[in-house]
Parts: structure tokens; sequence; C-alpha cells
């Protein structure tokens, strides 16, 4: 088994744009995230939200493939429970006869879950069950798991213990190389009968963002709990390897999507301005995938503890040798776009 994996550093250039503002300081004035660096403010956008779009994006791509990457309907609107909601689907499909999520057919379930939805797949879930959903029915899947492993990882006591798949991409926080002043920019919203102007406080910035993400392209179709199944060994996989690809793939572009156009939380009135795209990108075949961040913390400078790294695209491209480690450098949109292609000529 090659360990297909690929990282992504880059640099965005975003122009008087609020992107993962939240939360409220007063009655209507938005504050964005920030990262205080000793005693620097820098401005961020969380790895949580980009993760969102990055899934947004895939479920897109899933959608219009021909055929379908399979889906299950909660997890292609993104609901938040679409992991328990989803093992509890699959235990359905695999026995008629019960309606309940019991610890016989646990495993098979999530395996079934992972086979019939892309999302639950990709991007992990949590799904921890509350003493209420405990076992009615004691009814086998279409494998079961071993007696002695069910009694080891189920709880005795009639209660299914909580299973937990890590997402098969990891994000972290764009931060911002310069420090950000957190300049409050106001509108009028209306005016009132008395003619006096109210003001809806938005802030807005601008700034150039260095930020990683890495895939475990090999992950993808895994089930975790193979060796809970009633299976050979060898079976790790819950999906062809056709269907395999097509998830590896569409989950490549769904991270060039958002770094080509990134979006995030108010682009529906705050669009973004971007005026920098740059990066490199790294594909292995034979480790996980490393990366240079494209920002470096300088320690023992409390006036700049954060600055660009200039030499981080260099650094990955050193590593590349075209037999099991590939590099692609962009310096535009069109550029990362085009290595779509590229990346796809290599699997």
């Amino acid at each position: 088994m090659k360990l297909w994996s690929i990282s992504f550093a880059y640099r965005l250039g975003l122009g008087f744009h609020a992107l993962n503002n939240e939360g409220a300081d007063g009655s209507n004035l938005m504050q964005p995230r920030r990262i205080d660096v000793g005693s620097v403010t820098h401005d961020g956008i969380s790895g949580e939200i980009i993760r969102r779009h990055i899934l947004e994006n895939f479920v897109d791509i899933c959608r219009n493939e021909d055929p379908k990457i399979p889906m299950m309907p909660l997890s292609e609107g993104l609901h938040p429970d679409r992991g328990p909601i989803g093992i509890r689907a699959a235990a359905r499909n695999n026995n008629t006869d019960s309606v309940t999520l019991d610890a016989t057919n646990l495993f098979p379930s999530v395996r079934t879950a992972i086979e019939k939805c892309a999302v639950l797949d990709v991007g992990g879930f949590l799904a921890a069950w509350d003493d209420a959903q405990g076992t009615e029915t004691k009814s086998a899947g279409n494998y079961v798991a071993e007696k002695e492993y069910i009694e080891k990882y189920c709880a005795k006591r009639g209660k299914v213990d909580p299973v937990k798949r890590e997402s098969c991409f990891d994000v972290a926080w764009l931060i911002s190389e310069s420090p950000q002043d957190l300049t409050i920019t106001q509108h009028s919203a209306f005016r009132d009968s008395a003619s006096m102007n109210s003001r809806y406080a938005q802030t807005m910035r601008s700034n150039i963002y260095g930020g990683v993400i890495r895939a475990d392209l090999h992950r993808i179709g895994m089930d975790g709990f193979w060796y809970l199944q009633n299976k050979k060994s060898e079976e790790r996989y819950a999906i062809t390897t056709d269907e395999q690809k097509k998830r590896q793939i569409a989950l490549i572009e769904a991270i060039v999507n958002f770094i080509a156009s990134p979006t995030g939380a108010k682009t529906a009135g705050w669009a973004p301005h971007v005026f920098l795209t740059e990066g490199a990108i790294l594909l292995t075949s034979a480790r996980t995938a490393p990366f240079t961040s494209p920002i470096k913390v300088v320690l023992n400078d409390k006036d700049a503890p954060v600055q660009p790294n200039p030499t981080y695209a260099e650094t990955m491209a050193a590593l590349k040798n075209d037999t099991d480690t590939w590099v692609w450098e962009f310096k535009n949109t069109k550029g990362i776009l085009d290595t779509v292609s590229q990346i796809k000529e290599i699997f």
C-alpha cells in the first residue's frame, strides 16, 4: 500500500474582507478572529471554517461527478450530526429487521457508512451515543464482529460505545504576515424618523496570509475498525480502488478550489478582493507529505514575532525527485488550477 499524501503551503492576499467575523462587541459591532503573539495582534481565519468550505466544494464535486460519488442526504447538507445519523442509517440498511443500533452491528454499520458516504469518509466524525441510545434489539448485521471483540469494545450495560473517525485532511489557521490594525469601518444602514444615521459597524481587513493544508489520501476509504470485522484481514478498505481514486481526486480539487477562490463567513456581503495567490504543492507516495510553512515565528523579535518565510516554496521544491515525490509551484490562480490535471496523471 502506497502512502499517498499531499500538502499545500500557500499565501493569499485578501483585501477588504470580513472572513471569519464572529461574535459581537456591543449591540452592532462584529469582531474578527484575532491571534495575539506576545504583545502583537495578528489577524486570523480559523482552520475549521476553511475545512467547512473545502467540504462544501467537495460536496459539489461529488454531486456533479458522473456517476455521482455516493453521499448520504444529511452529509450532503453538511448536517452537524451527520456522523451518528449516518451510522444509524447504515445499520438499518444492513439489517431491515433492526431499527436500533446495538453492539452487534456497530462496527459493520460504521464500515457501511464509509462505503456509502464520501463526506463521512473524508471529513470524519465523532458519534458519541448517550445512555438513551442503548440496545433494545440484538439483531446481527450482514457480517458480525467476533464475540470477544464485541465484549471488549462495546459496553456490556447495553450502551453503544462512542466511535470516532479522524478527518483525512488537516487545515491550519490562516495567519496574517503583518500585524493587524483592527480598523472599524461603518456604514449607514438606514435613516430613522429623526434623520439620524443608524450605523452598523463591520470590521474590514486587508493583509497577506500564510497557511498550510495536508491530506492523507491513502486513508480515504479505509475502515478503521477492519480488525473487528468478520472479514479477511487484508480487507481494510470499504470501497473499491476506483472509488477511492475518485474521492482522492475530488478532495484535491476541493482544496485547490478553495485556495483559488477563498471563501468563508460573510462572503455574501463582503467578498474578499484577492490580490495574491501563490504557493507550493507536494505529492508523495512514500510518506506523510512534508511541508514548509510560508510564515516563520521569530521569538526574539517582540515587534514582529510573525514574519513571511521567503524560502518556503524553494525548500519544498528541493524535495522533488519525480519518483515518489512531486512538487508544483504556483504564482497565480491559473497556476494552481493547472496543477490538478498534472496530479491526476501521477495517480
